[in-house]
């Protein structure tokens, strides 16, 4: 078992084995399981609403209600879709992918944007609460597409730099501004993203990669392991 998501609600369960996509109800009775996907499953992301779910493999994304047998929607494309993330106005489903690219699928048409230029394949992607913006991984500046307005097509993103290796993690607060960025160099960033710029509020360096991090729910504090397997939690609340 390589992947395993419940809804917002905890009243469904999805899991991943190899190409095998199964659903289960909260009291662990299977419900369903779904024809082989076209590869290894990579992810399984939940709309924030709890009413679909999407599921990345080789050839895109695939989109499903988990009380129809079958998918509602597929977003082809030929390449390796390596993670996906949710907007949290459903309004996108971002993907990173091996080819060194970002892919914004449009839900409601199921048109996609492709970004290019990354220095490595993409596997951070972190949503802003309000869905304006998107931050990606992919090397060792921090990329920030705004999602306003039209979106991001035939836009500049704006680049966060700071790290001297490539970054691992990304992570935006739950309800304010602030994302998080750690890398394989052990910096931990704390950015504050505005319209045009990201300005830096503060930074330390660990001894080891950056291994997790997470914001409390409150969003007060921060929670950031390294990989020599030291936990750290800081308080953000004067930032």
């Amino acid at each position: 078992m390589e992947r395993v998501a419940f809804s917002p609600l905890g009243d469904w369960l999805v899991s991943a084995a190899g190409r095998k996509l199964r659903l289960w109800n909260s009291s662990g009775e299977l419900i369903r399981e779904y024809p082989d996907a076209n590869s290894t499953i990579t992810d399984i992301k939940w709309r924030h609403d709890g009413r679909q779910f999407a599921v990345s493999a080789y050839n895109g994304v695939v989109l499903y209600d988990p009380e129809e047998a079958e998918p509602l929607r597929r977003f082809e494309w030929q390449g390796s879709t390596l993670t996906l993330e949710w907007s949290p106005n459903g309004k996108y489903i971002a993907t990173g992918d091996q080819d060194s690219t970002v892919h914004f699928w449009i839900t409601d048409t199921g048109n996609d944007l492709q970004m290019w230029g990354y220095e490595t394949k993409v596997l951070e992607l972190a949503w802003s609460f309000n869905s304006r913006y998107l931050a990606t991984g992919g090397g060792t500046q921090v990329v920030i597409w705004d999602c306003s307005g039209k979106g991001p097509e035939k836009t500049r993103p704006i680049m966060v730099e700071g790290h001297q290796h490539l970054i691992k993690h990304l992570n935006f607060q739950r309800q304010g501004m602030l994302l998080a960025s750690g890398g394989n160099d052990g910096l931990l960033a704390i950015w504050k993203v505005g319209t045009k710029k990201a300005a830096l509020l503060a930074d330390v360096v660990f001894k080891a990669p950056i291994a997790c991090l997470a914001w409390s729910p409150d969003d007060r504090c921060i929670a950031v392991s390294d990989e020599s397997g030291t936990l750290s939690i800081a308080a953000v609340r004067r930032l």
